[in-house]
């Protein structure tokens, strides 16, 4: 009945495992895709958000750029130059420099209507051009100031060559010593008589000095006012070397913009020389480790981590609810033979009890013979029924956590005796062949002797029924430094190697068994051996019979008694 009631247990444990198993991985698959999404739209924000930076940086770049020709160069006119005095252009310019780093110097050249000029030029103090080389007591401002100087001779004159071409801003690129310079000049007319210029203001521009400190000084002040301590910039000039940088790398994929490498106004300025290239240079701007990112990164591994694990622990609780469902199903199995082999064979010797008897009460023998007969019938019934009995209290003791085991030092020798007494009217009925080996004595062991007397009986019981073929039972006991053993061995047909593992589960029993039992003989005996902290073990042939050998160790207080 336990075994039908459990198999359509096991049968709907089929489509629910399917179902976990389907349902843990829609679940880590879902979890899986939306961490990822998460990342995706997180990176893409962080892109989104270095496109903006990217904008924001170049702009400025460029403003800054432009600055000295918009704001200082564009509102020189004419009135300007008529009513300040070289000082007080000194004062204008010494803001200048404060504002924008990389001019290094400017000029101011005033053509008369002779043709002569009067250049002056107006160099930091505190980085002055390498042909300043000189600096004067008497100057009062932080601006060096020079009086047509020969080194300005040639930009000047150059500059003032552009006035046919009626440009008002020109541009170009010259040497002076081995530094390279860019200039910027606007070029003012007068109306008088036709288009004549009249006067040149300028300032040039070190690009070697902009290169090791300009753009690395604008990415410092750029995340200073950003205040975004994930933003990277990187400065990169037309052949692709990094200028400035904030970090060692950005990572692959950053936006990037170009600007020209023009300190004016591309838009209203004429490039002297038509045939010059201005150079490409680019900005690239990532957000570096980002901490949205990072989190977000983090949350995606913690989640997919716990995703798998939970993943894991359902399947693992499957397997082990399917397991316990199995092993629940083969215990019933089991459960449901023992109940009925045990009903059987209780059944059986108290029917035949009950037969005899009832042929005794009622005189139905003939002769003393039958009555002997009968008389040792319902003794072995007796005997069997006792044994199944004793078997079935003695495995629900083991199984009782609240009994209690008595150990004492016990002689084997006595248990061993009484045992084999006990079934030698079983053995001299079935013509067996006895061969008892008992040394004069051997060490006492620490046990419940009730319990090994148990597994003593049930060792010889099992010898019997299975090895009644080869009508041979050998019992002996002995001991050696550490153990004492007790082996009992029959001759039999042996147990098959496939069927050895199982020999001690409950309720188990031999494919070829043909004896009446429970299965519980060796199981009780197995139990009871190392629940007294003992050993078993079992050697057996096939076709020529097995030997169970059970060993205690000695009892440390008998040998402490010798040793004494």
């Amino acid at each position: 009945m336990w075994s039908r009631s459990f198999t359509p247990r096991i049968g709907a444990t089929i489509p629910l495992a399917v179902c976990l198993v389907i349902a843990t991985t829609s679940m880590f698959w879902f979890g899986y895709r939306a961490t990822r999404e998460w990342q995706r739209s997180t990176i893409e924000a962080d892109d989104i958000r270095a496109k903006n930076l990217l904008t924001v940086v170049v702009a400025a770049l460029e403003r800054d750029m432009k600055g000295a020709q918009a704001r200082v160069l564009l509102p020189f006119n004419r009135a300007i130059l008529n009513t300040s005095l070289p000082y007080d252009l000194a004062d204008r310019f010494a803001g200048s420099f404060a504002r924008y780093p990389y001019v290094e110097s400017f000029f101011h050249c005033v053509i008369s209507t002779t043709g002569e000029t009067t250049t002056y030029v107006f160099n930091r103090a505190d980085r002055p051009p390498g042909w300043d080389s000189s600096r004067g007591a008497d100057d009062p401002y932080p601006v060096l100031v020079r009086r047509d100087p020969a080194a300005m001779e040639p930009i000047v004159a150059f500059a003032r060559a552009q006035a046919p071409s009626g440009a008002r801003f020109v541009t170009f690129e010259h040497a002076i010593g081995d530094v390279r310079h860019q200039t910027v000049a606007h070029l003012l007319y007068s109306g008088e008589v036709g288009i004549r210029l009249f006067a040149t203001v300028g300032f040039t521009v070190n690009l070697d000095w902009v290169r090791r400190h300009y753009f690395n000084d604008f990415i410092r002040d750029m995340r200073d006012i950003i205040e975004d301590p994930a933003l990277e910039i990187e400065i990169v000039d037309d052949s692709g070397r990094t200028v400035a940088a904030s970090t060692d790398g950005l990572k692959p994929g950053a936006p990037s913009r170009a600007f020209p490498l023009l300190f004016a106004d591309a838009v209203v300025v004429t490039r002297a020389r038509s045939a010059e290239r201005v150079p490409e240079w680019s900005v690239r701007v990532s957000v570096g480790d980002d901490a949205a990112l990072a989190a977000a990164s983090r949350g995606a591994t913690r989640t997919l981590a716990l995703l798998v694990v939970a993943g894991v622990i359902a399947i693992v609780a499957l397997a082990l609810t399917v397991r316990a469902a199995r092993a629940a199903a083969e215990l019933a199995t089991l459960q449901s033979e023992f109940v009925s082999a045990v009903s059987h064979e209780m059944k059986t010797p108290l029917s035949l009890i009950t037969l005899a008897s009832d042929t005794l009460a009622n005189g139905r023998y003939d002769s003393s013979t039958t009555i002997k007969d009968y008389g040792e019938l319902l003794a072995k019934e007796a005997r069997q029924l006792t044994r199944l009995i004793d078997n079935v209290l003695c495995y629900a003791r083991l199984h009782d956590s609240a009994a209690r085991s008595i150990v004492e030092p016990v002689d084997i020798l006595d248990l061993v005796e009484e045992s084999v007494n006990r079934f030698r009217p079983q053995l001299n009925a079935h013509t067996f062949d006895l061969q008892l080996q008992l040394p004069l004595e051997v060490p006492a062991v620490q046990v419940d002797r009730s319990m090994l007397q148990h597994a003593i009986d049930n060792l010889i019981d099992n010898a019997v029924k299975h090895g009644e073929a080869g009508r041979q039972l050998a019992v002996r006991a002995f001991a050696d430094k550490d153990w004492v053993h007790i082996q009992v061995a029959d001759g039999g047909q042996g147990i098959p190697a496939d069927e050895i593992p199982r020999i001690f589960d409950k309720f188990y029993r031999g494919t070829g068994a043909k004896q009446r039992g429970s299965g519980l003989g060796l199981a009780i005996v197995h139990r009871i051996v190392h629940e007294q902290g003992g050993r078993i073990t079992v050697k057996t042939e096939v076709g020529k019979g097995t030997m169970v050998d059970i060993s205690f160790p000695v009892s440390k207080v008998q040998s402490a008694g010798t040793a004494a």
